[in-house]
C-alpha cells in the first residue's frame, strides 16, 4: 500500500506524529499488509519527540526504519517512483494535489484534539498543535480502515469511511461535524506537568498511553510502572512501543525507560501489582509516595491489567482515582472509576473465577471437538498438544505445568489488533490529561466511559451504573471516603 504526506504537513510535529504512528500500526498488520511504499519528502528533518524508535536525521529514513524494526522481512519498504505493483490503498496525510494513485484513497489530517479521515480534505490549514491525541487517533482510524478493507467485513457488520461517509471529529468533545472548520475548537491547555501516577500493567494499552503522554510538549511527572511479564513476540502486533529487538525485555522497566527519556522520573517494578503493594523485595519509591503507600494510599492509577484478580486488587485499595483502558473486538474504551459519584468500580462486571473451575469448564467444551481441532487450539494457547490430550483423558496425570494450566484457563485467544490497543491507550492518556486540566468533576461530566468504535467509526460517551451486589455501593462511602474526603 501507499503512504504519502503533503510536504508542508511533513514539516509539522502533528504531521510527523501522524505518519510515524500510521507506519507503526500498518507494519504490525503484517499478515495483511505485505509492503509499504513511502511518498515522503526526502529532505524533511525529523522533529524532536516524534519517534520512539527508528530515529534518523530525516523523517523518511525514520519511517522506513520504523517499518523494518517492527515487521522485519514480513513487510517490504519501497520508495515512491520505484517499480512496484499497483497499490490497493493510499493513505494521504494532508491535502493531496493530484488524483488518487490507488483503487481506494483516504485523506487523513489531524491537529491537536481533532482529526479528519475521508475522501477529500477541503481546508487549507496546517497543523499548529504539538499534542499527540488527534494524530495518534487519526492513525488508528486509518489503520482500522485498512484492516477492514483487506480482511473483509460482513455486510451490515459496520461501515467504511470514504463511501459517502467522512469522519470529522473532536476527541475533546467527541462531537462530529460536516467540515473541519465546523469542528469544536480545542481547549487551551498550558499545564502539562502530570501528578505522580501508577501504570498497573505495562502491555499494549499502557505502551500506547505512554507514547501519547511522552509525545506531549514540555511534559513532566513521575511514573511508576508495574508488570511481572516480559515482552512476548507473539503479541508484537499490539506493542506499539516495541520492536523485534525487544523480545523478552521486562515490560515495566522497558515502559518507564521510555518515559524517562521524555522528561519523567521513573520507578519500574518487574513484579505483580499485589507484590508491589505488599512492598516485598523492592526498594522504596519516591519518599512522598512511599509515605502514602505505607498506609495503602494511592492517588492516581492507570489500570491496564487484563486479569480480573489484579483488577480487584487495585480497586480494593480504594485509590483516589482509577482510569482504565481496555479493548473488546474492534472497540476501545477508557473508563473513569470515580468513587465520589455513583459510577461503576473496577470490580463491577469483572468477576474473579477460580482457575480450576475454568479448567474444568474448558475440558467439557473440548471433549466433543475433533482431535485435529483440539490440537490446533492447544497450539494457539501455547500448550503442548500431547500433554494436553493426556490431561484431557486423565486430569489427575499431572502432565500440564502451572503455566500450561493458566494458559488453558484463559481460553481461546481473542482477536487482538494493534490499532485497537493503541486507541485504548490514546483515550486513557487523553482522559488523564482531561482530569489534570478539569479535575474529577470535569472528567466524568459527560459520562465515565469513552468508547472508540471501529466497526462504525466514531466516539461516544456512556453513563454506567455499579453492578448490583458489588460491595462498592457501601465501600465507596466507607473505605474510599475515609481515605480521600476531608
Amino acid at each position: 500500500m501507499l503512504v504519502a504526506i503533503d510536504p508542508a504537513v511533513a514539516e509539522t510535529k502533528a504531521g510527523q506524529d501522524t505518519v510515524w504512528m500510521l507506519a507503526n500500526l500498518l507494519s504490525r498488520q503484517f499478515k495483511l499488509v505485505t509492503g509499504i511504499t513511502l511518498d515522503i519528502p526526502s529532505q524533511v528533518a525529523l522533529r524532536p519527540s516524534v519517534a520512539a524508535f527508528g530515529e534518523a536525521p530525516t523523517l523518511k529514513e525514520t519511517i522506513a526504519n520504523c517499518i523494518r524494526l517492527v515487521a522485519g522481512k514480513h513487510v517490504s519498504v519501497h520508495d515512491h517512483g520505484s517499480a512496484v505493483e499497483p497499490h490497493p490503498i493510499e493513505i494521504f496525510i494532508g491535502r493531496p494535489s493530484g488524483a488518487p494513485r490507488a483503487a481506494l484513497r483516504l485523506v487523513l489530517f489531524a491537529d491537536g484534539w481533532r482529526l479528519f479521515l475521508g475522501d477529500a480534505f477541503a481546508a487549507a490549514d496546517l497543523p499548529r498543535s504539538e499534542l499527540t491525541f488527534g494524530p495518534y487517533m487519526g492513525a488508528c482510524f486509518a489503520a482500522g480502515e485498512v484492516f477492514k478493507h483487506l480482511r473483509g467485513m460482513k455486510p451490515g457488520k459496520g461501515q467504511f469511511i470514504g463511501e459517502g461517509h467522512d469522519l470529522c471529529l473532536s476527541l475533546w468533545t467527541t462531537r462530529t461535524a460536516a467540515s473541519w472548520v465546523e469542528l469544536d475548537p480545542d481547549p487551551a491547555i498550558e499545564r502539562l506537568d502530570f501528578p505522580p501516577f501508577y501504570l498497573a500493567g505495562a502491555g499494549a494499552v499502557a505502551q500506547a498511553a505512554a507514547l501519547s503522554i511522552g509525545g506531549l510538549p514540555g511534559v513532566t511527572g513521575h511514573a511508576t510502572g508495574v508488570d511481572h511479564d516480559p515482552l512476548d513476540l507473539s503479541n508484537d502486533n499490539r506493542y506499539a512501543l516495541a520492536t523485534l529487538d525487544d523480545d523478552r525485555e521486562p515490560k515495566a522497566p522497558f515502559l518507564t525507560a521510555f518515559l524517562a527519556g521524555r522528561g519523567f522520573t521513573q520507578y519500574p517494578h518487574a513484579g505483580t501489582w499485589q507484590d508491589y503493594v505488599t512492598r516485598r523485595n523492592r526498594p522504596p519509591n519516591r519518599s512522598e509516595l512511599d509515605a502514602l503507600e505505607a498506609h495503602f494510599r494511592y492517588r492516581v492509577i492507570l489500570s491496564c491489567v487484563d486479569d480480573n484478580a489484579a483488577r480487584h486488587a487495585i480497586q480494593n485499595l480504594w485509590p483516589e482515582l482509577i482510569i482504565g483502558g481496555s479493548t473488546h473486538g474492534l472497540t476501545a474504551k477508557a473508563i473513569a472509576y470515580d468513587m465520589a459519584g455513583d459510577q461503576l468500580c473496577l470490580k463491577c462486571y469483572n468477576p474473579v473465577v477460580e482457575r480450576n473451575e475454568l479448567v474444568k469448564k474448558r475440558l467439557e467444551e473440548l471433549r466433543p471437538m475433533t482431535p485435529e481441532a483440539r490440537a490446533q487450539l492447544f497450539v494457539e494457547l501455547g500448550v503442548d498438544p500431547v500433554k494436553a490430550e493426556e490431561h484431557l483423558r486423565d486430569p489427575r496425570c499431572g502432565q500440564l505445568s502451572e503455566q500450561d494450566l493458566n494458559r488453558f484457563a484463559a481460553g481461546e485467544p481473542m482477536m487482538s489488533v494493534g490499532f485497537v490497543s493503541v486507541a485504548a491507550g490514546v483515550l486513557l492518556a487523553a482522559q488523564f490529561l482531561r482530569f489534570v486540566h478539569l479535575g474529577r468533576e470535569g472528567l466524568v461530566e459527560d459520562g465515565p466511559m469513552l468508547i472508540a468504535n471501529f466497526y462504525r467509526p466514531g466516539l461516544r460517551w456512556l453513563r454506567t451504573s455499579p453492578e448490583q451486589g458489588c460491595d462498592c455501593a457501601t465501600r465507596r462511602l466507607t473505605d474510599w471516603s475515609s481515605r480521600w474526603v476531608a
